[in-house]
């Protein structure tokens, strides 16, 4: 936009008369003068033109501010715009994990492991309920039981966590090992949920319970049985990776008889009471659990946390190797003691154990 002002133009050294008698209209296009105010917030530009008399005013009007205000309108759009989609995502992800917590309350899956041993002259075949926190797969546990039924078990062992600490209805767990005892002999350690019971709520009928019901604790204890032809030690430590010699664990690994023509088997509920503690004894399998899996099993990397090793622990589930060449199975168990945090990629589990001499 230009503006064209009517001065006086004095001899060379005078003095410019800055109050000038403006003309009516422009000398090109005839419109009529825009007074300056009209042109406030722009920049403007004079020209000072001697040999016309003119003054050129030149008035370029910016647009840096309506650049900004769209700039920023921009930046918020894109921010609703990705607001939007993690919110989404969000509740996808959210009724995803609420859909598959829900389907493993209700399903599990059945896991198999070969083993070999010339300790053996045919097959041993083991079945492992571990951390099954008084849950029941079908009414009373019939599901459950029909497949325990149908793979033919040798041996039943429960590593553990079979209650949960503030449920003192506990009967739906006893009804299974009532029914499993029906099956094949049965074994089992204490976990922290039933430790606590008795040693923390003063619970001393739980252990008599389970005994009823026909499973042999083994409280750092062993005990020989016959299986065909071939003689199965198992032994069975209390306590925790740090209270090893605080429940006895130490005293009773020191005065245990070996048999070495025995399968020998060790239970433990808590799979770093074997790394370093049990480690270092002779035995042939353990057995272990209370983990959960890690709760949480990514793609490529495994189980997410441990109350032991805490994130990305090393022992999870499934078969570990140790310093003497034992064989160690973790089960990710078959329950859960608090709904949250909820499985995720991690379907609980009945263990399968065979023992074949080849």
């Amino acid at each position: 936009m230009v503006q064209y002002y009517w001065v006086s133009i004095p001899e060379r050294g005078g003095n410019i008369d800055h109050n000038p008698t403006k003309p009516e209209t422009s000398p090109f296009d005839g419109s009529g003068f825009i007074d300056a105010e009209q042109t406030a917030g722009s920049f403007i530009q004079t020209e000072l033109r001697e040999e016309t008399g003119l003054i050129t005013m030149t008035s370029k009007t910016t647009t840096e501010p309506k650049k900004t205000e769209k700039k920023k309108h921009g930046i918020l759009r894109a921010f609703l715009h990705i607001l939007t989609f993690l919110l989404a995502l969000t509740m996808i992800i959210g009724t995803a994990v609420f859909l598959y917590a829900r389907y493993t309350k209700t399903h599990y899956e059945i896991r198999f492991y070969q083993e070999t041993s010339k300790k053996v002259s045919a097959n041993i075949r083991i079945a492992v309920i571990s951390d099954i926190h008084n849950r029941e797969y079908g009414e009373n546990n019939e599901t459950l039981i029909s497949d325990l039924r149908a793979l033919k078990p040798d041996l039943v062992l429960f590593p553990g966590d079979m209650v949960i600490r503030d449920q003192d209805d506990y009967q739906p767990v006893l009804n299974l090992v009532s029914a499993s005892a029906e099956i094949a002999p049965c074994y089992g350690v204490l976990g922290n949920h039933e430790s606590e019971r008795i040693y923390y709520d003063n619970d001393k009928d739980l252990p008599k319970a389970f005994e009823k019901a026909g499973l042999k604790l083994l409280r750092n204890s062993q005990e020989e049985i016959r299986i065909g032809e071939d003689t199965v030690q198992l032994i069975g430590v209390e306590g925790t990776a740090y209270g090893f010699e605080e429940y006895g664990g130490r005293d009773f690994m020191e005065k245990r008889k070996v048999n070495p023509s025995a399968f020998c088997i060790f239970m433990a509920h808590i799979p770093t009471l074997f790394e370093p503690q049990l480690s270092g004894y002779d035995f042939d399998l353990g057995i272990a659990g209370h983990v959960h899996g890690g709760i949480v099993v990514l793609p490529f990397i495994g189980g997410l946390y441990t109350d032991e090793e805490g994130f990305f622990p090393k022992f999870t589930a499934g078969k570990y190797i140790m310093d003497k060449q034992q064989t160690l199975i973790i089960s990710a168990g078959l329950g859960d003691s608090k709904p949250f945090p909820p499985r995720v990629n991690n379907t609980p589990e009945l263990i399968v154990i065979d023992i074949n001499r080849y």
